[in-house]
């Protein structure tokens, strides 16, 4: 599997050459582009994700086991941030395309928050499916996989233009949220955003779809998937990421997984 990463495009960036600049609170909510490609077919473990995702799959397809079996994924998706894992297969030949958004950014495609987290939707739910057609098509004719990715963010980003952008507040507890790897008590970030515990709980899951201690603890398991290194003793790990101990992360990772952190991080492809 060969996963290409790219910034965000710049503010004001469009794929047709400049324009006025969109306002800051909608551009910065694109959080970075991606290709994926499948040489091979591949079955990996993805295991928490404080992202939303936009996905286009311009060749092949894949699975996501789903209540004991294999449920196709559609071509067009959207993806809601995981708490929990996911095992996906993808079949050889596979090309898919990904825009990474701010997890608030699932209201303004007028899909409720809470439904959208821990769940993949197909996108042309919220999207019509001629401009779907006409973006890949668009996208499959781009010269490169910078300018193919690119299209698809500058399409979002035009449709998140028009919707209204989400509370400043919740946005900025989201960044204190990650930039503290999920460890900052949720009475501190509440008395920093000026706001009590109840409203800040009640705010952010109508936003983002969870409550603040579940999305700092969705933070906190990505990122010890992403510092793990072959041959890292568990505590180094789990202290590095924002655990108490060892005992705190081996909890907390077969509660979003269903396995120990040996079982999951020494014996499957994870990402």
């Amino acid at each position: 599997m060969q996963l290409t990463e790219f910034p965000a495009p710049p503010v004001g960036a469009h794929a047709a050459g400049p324009a006025p600049a969109r306002p800051r609170a909608i551009d910065s909510l694109v959080e970075g582009m991606a290709l994926l490609r499948s040489p091979r077919r591949t079955v990996r473990t993805l295991v928490a994700e404080s992202r939303l995702s936009i996905g286009v799959r311009l060749a092949g397809s894949a699975s996501v086991w789903r209540d004991g079996a294999w449920a196709p994924l559609p071509r067009f998706t959207l993806t809601g941030l995981h708490c929990s894992s996911r095992t996906v297969c993808t079949e050889g030949g596979s090309v898919l395309a990904l825009v990474h958004l701010h997890p608030a950014a699932a209201a303004m495609f007028g899909i409720d928050p809470e439904r959208a987290a821990e769940g993949t939707w197909d996108l042309a739910g919220w999207w019509p499916a001629s401009d779907l057609e006409a973006l890949a098509q668009a996208m499959a004719q781009a010269p490169d996989d910078s300018t193919c990715v690119a299209r698809l963010a500058h399409a979002v980003s035009d449709r998140l233009a028009a919707a209204e952008a989400p509370a400043p507040a919740i946005v900025e507890a989201v960044r204190r949220l990650r930039e503290e790897a999920g460890g900052l008590r949720i009475a501190t970030l509440a008395q920093a955003l000026a706001m009590s515990v109840d409203t800040l709980e009640r705010r952010f899951r109508a936003t983002i779809g969870v409550s603040p201690k579940r999305f700092a603890r969705a933070v906190r398991l990505r990122a010890a998937v992403l510092s793990y290194g072959a041959g890292m003793a568990l505590t180094e790990l789990a202290v590095g990421a924002g655990f108490y101990d060892q005992s705190h992360f081996i909890r907390e990772m077969r509660l979003a997984t269903g396995s120990t952190p040996q079982g999951l991080l020494r014996g499957q492809a994870i990402c």
